[in-house]
């Protein structure tokens, strides 16, 4: 039987900013783009989203490496 990791972990190699979009998209299988965008138009209309990123780039631990 496979280990699974079930971790949130931020991106240390593919990341815009903090790595945060990365770690999630890579995890759930989304587009990072399209969460980054998600992200910036929740920021721009809901101010919550920004606190979300914050708590998230403080939690996930950072993963050098994303190896499919």
């Amino acid at each position: 039987m496979a280990d699974k990791d079930n971790n949130m972990y931020r991106s240390s190699d593919d990341k815009f900013f903090a790595g945060v979009c990365a770690g999630i998209a890579h995890k759930l299988g989304f587009s990072k783009w399209g969460l980054r965008f998600a992200f910036i138009i929740g920021a721009l209309f809901y101010g919550v989203t920004i606190l979300i990123y914050i708590i998230c780039w403080m939690v996930f631990k950072p993963r050098p490496t994303f190896n499919r």
